[in-house]
């Protein structure tokens, strides 16, 4: 014997635009409560919804009213490997522009303290990496001490560590902790 929702679902199944849209409200609460677990970037309620909407699509057509299983764990289910599937994505584009980056200590140990002496900008400028970094740095030295935001001006006018100190008359030792903790907020802050 079926039940009122295993008749509302085998009509969605069919192409019952309404009965779909009745099925779905049924299981929102779903997809709002992986809403609430999961962060993806760039996702907005209506996002969230509309996958809702095309996992619980797929998963009607799919689904078979004899298996031991209920629609809304099926869906459930579904949504949850589709909202991990994206979360994959996201890690995997992230990664993908740390592929394509080094890193200030990489060149600081490939060309030593005078690494901003290398001219980057022939390979770097056309990058879109660099278009991020360099729009993502735009703001950042509000978040500096007075101490750091100068170390972090005078390495963007080529100076090395030496010169820095001794403009700033202070030991050397100082300017590189301030350029760890500079280097640290910047990581922090293209992380965000």
């Amino acid at each position: 014997m079926y039940s009122k929702n295993d008749v509302v679902l085998s009509r969605a199944k069919f192409g019952c635009s309404e009965s779909f849209a009745e099925v779905f409200e049924m299981y929102v609460p779903i997809v709002l409560k992986q809403r609430n677990a999961y962060y993806l970037k760039g996702y907005d309620l209506d996002d969230w919804l509309q996958e809702g909407r095309m996992v619980c699509y797929a998963s009607m057509q799919t689904f078979n009213l004899t298996q031991d299983i209920t629609f809304g764990l099926f869906f459930k289910i579904n949504f949850k490997r589709r909202v991990i599937t994206l979360l994959r994505h996201q890690e995997a584009k992230k990664r993908q522009i740390d592929r394509h980056t080094e890193s200030l200590d990489a060149q600081v140990e490939r060309l030593g303290d005078n690494f901003s002496e290398y001219n980057e900008d022939s390979r770097a400028g056309t990058s879109i990496q660099y278009i991020f970094v360099r729009d993502k740095l735009e703001d950042f030295s509000e978040q500096l001490s007075k101490f750091e935001n100068q170390i972090y001006e005078y390495l963007l006018d080529e100076k090395s560590f030496e010169e820095i100190a001794e403009l700033m008359d202070v030991p050397e030792t100082k300017v590189k902790a301030g350029y760890n903790r500079l280097k640290m907020k910047i990581k922090k802050h293209l992380s965000e």
